[in-house]
Order: C-alpha cells, then sequence, then structure tokens
C-alpha cells in the first residue's frame, strides 16, 4: 500500500483525490494495532499462541478457516504472553486468525 499525505493540500478537489486514492488500498492490519497467525489446532484441544503484542488482546477475528470444527477462545487465560484458542470440533481445523486490541 502506498501513503498518502493530506498535510499541505489547499484545494478541496485535491484532498478528495487523495483521499480517494489513500483509502481505497486501506488494510486491517496497516491500521490497527494487532497481529495475524495462522494455526492449526486438534480436534476437542486448546492451543497455546505466542502474543505478538506488548499488550493483552480483547478481540479476535477468524479471517479463514478449512476444517470443520467450532474455534472458541480457550479456557487458560490470555496473557501478555501467550493467548489460547480451543477447537470444540472432532478434527483439526487450520485457521489464520486476527488478534487485536
Amino acid at each position: 500500500m502506498s501513503k498518502f499525505r493530506i498535510i499541505g493540500l489547499k484545494e478541496i478537489k485535491n484532498l478528495i483525490k487523495e483521499l480517494d486514492r489513500g483509502l481505497r488500498d486501506i488494510r486491517f492490519l496497516d491500521n490497527f494495532d494487532c497481529f495475524e497467525t495462522e494455526v492449526t489446532i486438534p480436534n476437542s484441544s486448546e492451543l497455546e499462541i505466542r502474543n505478538e503484542l506488548t499488550i493483552i488482546p480483547t478481540r479476535y477475528i477468524i479471517v479463514s478457516q478449512s476444517g470443520n470444527g467450532l474455534v472458541t477462545k480457550g479456557t487458560s487465560t490470555w496473557t501478555k504472553d501467550f493467548l489460547y484458542l480451543y477447537n470444540n470440533g472432532g478434527v483439526d481445523v487450520t485457521i489464520k486468525v486476527i488478534f487485536f486490541r
């Protein structure tokens, strides 16, 4: 993604043009304090995931999944070092997940 600059623009049409160009390619990972990881969680198991943030995240989004499982927050407490997700299904699942504030 190319960075865009709106400081110093004196005409509204130039501001609109620059915002249109910059916001068209905006990405979630570039704009939030977050990290994305891909993991495989065995069936009926909790998986420990290293926390790559300096804070304890409060949310997560599964953005991709293969395998028929239901992945939820684990029963272990999230810390500054590790996060935990649980696969409630009967088969292994591979997920790509984003953790964020």
